[in-house]
């Protein structure tokens, strides 16, 4: 008689999206009733017929959909109203940060080549299957590259495993952060300092203090959601984890971050906070490079878009182009060419 789904479609594809909304539908007119849990907006309004919001685990306001509109439910849902979903800020353009030439991985990456700048957030559009993910990990060194080269600074550098490239100054803040993030059954205070073990220690032991002092200050400063620096990070809601994931990488001497769907899977209000933390990333001269399968999170917080498809670059759209739209990089993403 009732169907629970939690985030059903935080890992699927458009195609995929659509067939599970006419199968809710279906289930619909033969009288099932549904309880769907999203923070994509647009699935609200097309599901459903009433909607009940919730915030930091405090009943907020149910009203028919008919009663709400975008800005009433993302007021609702963090607390205070938006002027805009997507807070960008601009950085100072500076150096190239880091330059990807020709990278070859076995029928997955096909002459691979970008450029990505200090004070800058450089998207990675496309389809699910592009190519965008692999591109990241073989930059990171979780997978082997057949062939090409990787400049950080104008300087190439060999990266045969992650530990070579967090040496190098690279922050790959995952996908999957449950899987590969985070230690979910460790406290926030041990996962934070996962990426930095050595930048903790006095000699050969841990530095309790520095620990609890940087700790706090990430709690503060990326406001995570905690009643201490002790709680098991499985225990947090998916928008306090990741931020965890940002502190751990915070914590290194990172130059060049990479996000790869950053806010997959969080609120409307953690999306922002996460948005902030790229704000001031970029201010402070670092490289970003977002990966996300939203375009308009991909519109809103990049300076220049790399459009991927099946493994090859088909267009680099810069913020000022005609071109930076959201029907031209679907085309581009879809294998159409860019008219100049």
């Amino acid at each position: 008689k009732m169907i629970i789904m939690d985030e059903p479609t935080s890992s699927l594809g458009e195609k995929e999206v659509e067939q599970l909304m006419k199968t809710c539908r279906d289930l619909k007119s033969r009288g099932i009733g549904i309880v769907f849990v999203s923070h994509k907006l647009e699935e609200l309004f097309e599901l459903c017929d009433r909607v009940e919001v919730i915030r930091d685990g405090q009943y907020i306001d149910t009203r028919d959909i008919k009663d709400w509109t975008n800005d009433s439910l993302i007021a609702a849902m963090v607390g205070r109203s938006l002027d805009n979903l997507f807070p960008k800020e601009f950085g100072t353009k500076g150096e190239v940060a880091l330059k990807a030439e020709h990278l070859e991985e076995g029928g997955v990456l096909h002459d691979v080549s970008f450029e990505a700048y200090r004070g800058q957030v450089l998207g990675f559009a496309g389809l699910v299957g592009a190519g965008r993910t692999e591109t990241m990990r073989a930059i990171f060194g979780a997978d082997p590259l057949d062939g090409g080269k990787i400049y950080i600074d104008g300087r190439e550098v060999h990266i045969k495993n992650p530990g070579d490239a967090i040496k190098a100054g690279i922050a790959f803040l995952t996908e999957d952060r449950k899987g590969q993030g985070l230690v979910l059954a460790e406290s926030i205070r041990n996962n934070l300092i996962l990426a930095n073990l050595k930048g903790f220690c006095d000699g050969a032991f841990l530095n309790q203090k520095r620990i609890m002092e940087i700790g706090t200050q990430n709690i503060e400063s990326l406001r995570i959601k905690t009643p201490s620096i002790d709680e098991i990070v499985g225990q947090l809601s998916g928008g306090n984890q990741q931020k965890v994931v940002i502190g751990k990488w915070v914590n290194t001497d990172a130059e060049i971050f990479i996000f790869d769907e950053p806010t997959r899977g969080i609120d409307v209000g953690a999306k922002i906070e996460v948005y902030n933390v790229m704000n001031r990333l970029v201010k402070e001269g670092k490289c970003v490079i977002m990966v996300s399968s939203e375009m308009p999170e991909i519109l809103g917080m990049s300076d220049r878009v790399v459009v991927m498809r099946e493994g090859v670059v088909k267009a680099v759209v810069d913020r000022d182009s005609k071109h930076f739209n959201q029907e031209s990089l679907m085309k581009a993403a879809w294998g159409g060419t860019l008219d100049d």
